[in-house]
């Protein structure tokens, strides 16, 4: 039953790690276009995924108008200071990537992308999370893993659909305040942060399914675990827990797959 249910964190947590989500799979279906050569050669009206990663020459300032039908835009590791002007007037864009980018900041015109539902910015070197964040009301995944970040700011509280937040390798040394905000959240990857305490409010959270402190500096649960019982997973892998303080917790979450 024990290895069962250490196969099962296992699947969870590189299914997470690996940033999966079921929106994100390609119908054979959709107009898909990858690289700015063939965006060139193709009917620019119909396309709805353009995959322009890791493009090493400037973006062209054109080379993101007429794209009505644009859902999916990944623009990570394109070592971008700045988000394209005409990002923002993708009115139907409801995935962005922009992860490994240097920016340091957003326009407040990325606030007209009322149907984005995933935004990435993991690796943008972001000391405070830009305020146009809070703008996206229909933003269900932020990922925010691999910056500067020492907290999140109040005004996230406003992100009532979030559903995934990914923190991973960052400098918070508490989870944010602003997270007991988000009735609707269910997965929660803080690892590799200087965090030490765990919240009692954070198991009262009614949707969460699974929580990440891998390589935190957590040594101790909250007292009352009842809230979490309905977690699917839970992770404290690299975290300096003592023996007894991991028998309380098995003893408390029987059903729950863990990682120690």
């Amino acid at each position: 039953m024990k290895m069962k249910t250490i196969a099962m964190a296992l699947a969870t947590v590189a299914l997470l790690a690996g940033g999966c989500f079921k929106n994100q799979s390609k119908p054979a279906d959709v107009p898909t276009v990858i690289g700015l050569e063939a965006l060139a050669k193709t009917n620019r009206a119909e396309v709805v995924r353009l995959f322009l990663r890791g493009t090493k020459t400037p973006i062209p300032a054109d080379a993101l108008k007429a794209l009505p039908k644009l859902e999916v835009l990944d623009l990570a590791e394109c070592n971008l200071k700045e988000l394209p002007a005409d990002v923002c007037a993708l009115a139907t864009l409801q995935d962005l990537y922009l992860a490994r980018n240097p920016l340091d900041k957003l326009p407040p015109e990325l606030a007209q992308l009322g149907h984005l539902r995933y935004l990435n910015l993991d690796g943008a070197r972001l000391a405070a999370v830009p305020d146009v964040v809070a703008k996206l009301p229909s933003l269900k995944w932020l990922r925010l893993s691999e910056n500067q970040l020492t907290d999140l700011p109040p005004a996230l509280a406003a992100l009532k659909d979030l559903r995934r937040l990914y923190v991973r390798r960052n400098k918070l040394a508490a989870v944010p305040e602003v997270v007991k905000e988000w009735p609707l959240v269910e997965d929660l990857a803080f690892d590799q942060n200087s965090i030490e305490d765990v919240p009692q409010w954070l198991t009262a959270l009614p949707k969460l399914r699974n929580v990440s402190f891998a390589g935190c500096r957590v040594k101790k649960l909250p007292d009352d675990l009842s809230g979490w019982k309905r977690l699917s997973t839970l992770v404290l892998s690299g975290c300096p827990i003592p023996e007894t303080e991991m028998k309380r917790i098995r003893a408390a979450l029987p059903d729950v797959a863990m990682l120690f």
